[in-house]
């Protein structure tokens, strides 16, 4: 289950949201159904048994798999043992070249081949390591200047304000250091404290260079998922290299920071090296498909992703321990409850299956819903109409007496009923929202009801600690009959479910100086930032910005990815209007926006 960046969500409470629609009810190819208790006809036999599911667990878990990272040779073993599972169950290819869609996914920098990262001030290295929002700076060589220590480098009003005071001459063409995080203050909001708001505050202000310093950090920045260019080079350095920091300085040996007063320059002029390129790995989702009878009048999508976190990312709770993280909930565990519930959707009584079902591992999840949001990018627009429901696997393997967590159950109102007839002695905790952090999301979002299955958090969620062993498997097969007997009354009475927009409180406080109810979309690789959705009720909303749109320039810093528009929410106040610049269908247009101030925890 992927944790999005700036999250303000917990598992179970699902905070993203998007823009208004009414419900549209559709009509299934033989006429209107009966929905409800009224509609009484039974699900084949087909069954889910915990023989079946408990080898692709064992499969999937195991250390040989190293944690299942996308772009590695453990990714095309996954891959392969996916695709031969679905060849068994009888699933035929659900794309025209096969099982396999392949996609590409950008994962952090790395060194060029040959070359080397230096950060040395007159002639003494300073141990470092590279950040993925840096620039490359092979072509037009180092940044060669006098290093700045500017505290947290946080402007608190603009430029030449709060870090930055009286710092104007200093700070141009100079390269700036800033500690890591921010002050003890309240008032300096989660966005201030992000290295990438530093790195383009520093930019803003004229400098050549950024260095980030975490003087106790024992472990790198995170280098992970997308990478986009900041516009100059920039490094970490850690505890291992801040003595030598400090000695740049002209600090006597000391702990961190200490006695290095804001403004400080160095004496002498340092290099500042970093030729890197951005990592591009392949990847692919896998899917399988049970042909209905109906010639494809709709399509069922049963999910689950596939991939994790080898052995640990930025995402991982478990900072600075380089193990296999086995992602046996996360999910080893939804992957093979989808495997199994295809498998006997496929050996069911084919003329009580009217519509196509196609059963997708989806891969990349964990980096930001890549792998779904490419399959649902990739329908055309008949395609995507024909998907009448989809239902997600994410985390359902740990089953205990608080019950099973069912998220979208609002999104149609065909599925309470078909909970309800379908949970035997399974305890319920149904959710109406159908945004999430997992790849339910990616569909909600084009229109189409979900449900998404997740058995709830525990201590061992993004760590090494999520293995095999832990695995209630007798509680996936519970989990598994109880998405089977929803699947087949949908199919055998032909229901189309409506698509219902779910509404929900906004995301609440978090550090936000404002609140616009715009909700990015995380994988677009474009220009700008394009919105997965806008809510209900929110300042985007009220300008007019609309789903699809691609923010360019808010207020007077132009937006070229995500964090240009996050270090914008640094520089917006409640009820002042900020003009947004918006390309929408290949033409730029004006908004005025007047941004919310954020509502109270």
């Amino acid at each position: 289950m992927r944790r999005f960046p700036w999250s303000l969500s917990s598992f179970a409470v699902l905070v993203l949201a998007c823009s208004p629609r009414p419900p549209q009810p559709t009509t299934p190819p033989d006429g209107p159904q009966p929905v409800g208790p009224a509609a009484t006809a039974k699900p084949t036999s087909a069954t889910v048994t915990a023989d079946g599911i408990r080898p692709h667990l064992e499969f999937l878990a195991d250390d040989a798999q190293q944690g299942r990272p996308p772009g590695t040779d453990a990714d095309l073993r996954v891959q392969g043992y996916l695709e031969g599972a679905m060849k068994d169950a009888g699933l035929q290819p659900a794309f025209a070249d096969g099982y396999r869609q392949p996609f590409e996914i950008t994962d952090g920098v790395r060194i060029k081949a040959g070359k080397e990262s230096v950060l040395d001030v007159a002639g003494n290295l300073v141990l470092h390591a590279v950040v993925p929002f840096s620039g490359d700076t092979t072509a037009q060589g180092p940044a060669v200047a006098k290093l700045v220590f500017v505290g947290h480098g946080i402007p608190r009003g603009g430029k030449g304000t709060g870090d930055y005071a009286g710092l104007a001459k200093k700070v141009q063409g100079a390269i700036v250091v800033a500690l890591a995080g921010g002050p003890d203050d309240p008032h300096v909001g989660q966005v201030e404290r992000r290295a990438q708001s530093k790195a383009i505050a520093a930019r803003d202000h004229g400098a050549i260079g950024f260095v980030l310093w975490d003087p106790d950090a024992i472990t790198p920045h995170p280098n992970h998922g997308e990478a986009p260019d900041l516009g100059l080079p920039a490094v970490h350095v850690g505890q291992a290299g801040t003595e030598a920091l400090r000695k740049a300085f002209g600090a006597r040996p000391g702990k961190g920071a200490t006695g290095i007063a804001r403004g400080k320059m160095t004496a002498k002029k340092a290099t500042l090296q970093v030729p890197i390129e951005r990592v591009e790995l392949k990847t692919a989702n896998v899917a399988g498909r049970v042909p209905g009878t109906t010639g494809a009048a709709k399509v069922v999508v049963i999910g689950a992703h596939m991939d994790h976190l080898g052995l640990g990312t930025d995402t991982s709770l478990a900072p600075g321990v380089h193990e296999v993280h086995n992602g046996a909930d996360d999910n080893a565990s939804g992957v093979a409850v989808m495997l199994e519930t295809c498998k006997a959707l496929a050996a069911m009584d084919a003329s009580k299956r009217p519509y196509d079902v196609v059963c997708i591992a989806f891969g990349a999840e964990e980096m930001g819903l890549l792998g779904s949001k490419h399959y649902v990018q990739s329908l055309a627009e008949p395609e995507r109409k024909r998907v009448a429901a989809m239902i997600n696997f994410d985390m359902v393997g740990r089953l205990g007496p608080d019950g099973l967590v069912v998220a979208g159950a609002g999104t149609s109102k065909v599925w309470p009923a078909l909970l309800e007839e379908s949970k035997g002695e399974l305890v319920l905790k149904p959710t109406d929202d159908g945004y999430g952090p997992s790849d339910h999301g990616s569909f909600y979002e084009a229109g189409i009801p979900v449900l998404h299955f997740f058995t709830g958090p525990h201590e061992d969620y993004h760590r090494p600690t999520d293995d095999l062993p832990k695995i209630n498997v007798e509680g996936a097969v519970k989990v598994a009959r109880l998405a089977l007997g929803v699947t087949t009354r949908l199919l055998e009475r032909k229901l189309v479910p409506d698509y219902v927009e779910t509404t929900r409180p906004a995301a609440r406080g978090g550090g936000f100086r404002v609140s616009l109810g715009t909700i990015p979309d995380y994988g677009a690789k474009v220009d700008g930032v394009r919105l997965s959705g806008v809510r209900k009720g929110g300042a985007a909303e009220a300008a007019g910005m609309r789903k699809g749109d691609v923010i360019q320039k808010i207020g007077a810093r132009a937006v070229h990815n995500l964090d240009d528009y996050m270090a914008a929410f640094a520089e917006m106040k409640p009820n002042e209007k900020v003009v947004v610049v918006v390309e929408r269908e290949g033409k730029a247009m004006e908004l005025e926006m007047i941004p919310q101030a954020p509502k109270p925890q």
